[in-house]
């Protein structure tokens, strides 16, 4: 079975949290996860920030970073954004990804200070760790799952904090065929 590898990009994330998420990959995923915090330095950013929106261009920062950090077998780049990102046609992303690539997530609409709640660590990791699967799902290949999965569909916060960190039955044996031995067995 191949060896799969999940390189961490952090721009702006705390390190504490980035921690966190990596050690909490390692647990659900076999693969090796790394932070890779000079891998991009925040000025990549820059191009990609609509001043008008007051957002970041999430598409044109995925091709971009593609340009920068090609394609591995086996590898995935995930990049924690502390911002806030847009794709065309939508008001805001939680994330982004390209199959075979890797995947972005944008954690300032992750943050429940964005609405106006009190700081919590805990709650904020736990969205961070369901929108890193996700974009990793689909960077494997997963598409949007209809059923209570960490590969549905979030139009919203609440539809972050409802469904859960793990993946469905049907998602677990499509990930099986696409990664083979890719998740850990429980």
């Amino acid at each position: 079975m191949p060896e799969y590898a999940i390189r961490v990009v952090p721009l702006g994330v705390y390190r504490e949290d980035v921690e966190w998420l990596v050690q909490s990959l390692r647990n659900i995923l076999n693969s090796t996860a790394v932070i890779e915090p000079k891998l991009l330095g925040m000025s990549v950013l820059l191009d990609f920030y609509d001043e008008e929106r007051d957002q970041i261009n999430a598409e044109k920062l995925l091709k971009k970073l593609q340009s920068v950090v090609g394609v591995v077998p086996h590898q995935r780049i995930l990049v924690l954004v502390s911002g806030d990102g847009f794709v065309e046609g939508l008001n805001f992303v939680f994330g982004i990804s390209k199959p075979g690539w890797g995947g972005i997530v944008f954690t300032e609409r992750l943050k429940p200070e964005f609405y106006g709640d009190s700081p919590s660590a805990p709650l904020f990791r736990a969205r961070l760790l369901k929108e890193s699967l996700h974009e990793l799902g689909h960077s494997f290949g997963l598409s949007h799952c209809p059923r209570r999965c960490v590969m549905r569909f979030s139009n919203s916060i609440y539809d972050v904090d409802d469904k859960p960190a793990s993946f469905c039955s049907s998602c677990i044996v499509a990930l099986n065929r696409l990664a083979p031995g890719l998740l850990r067995v429980a």
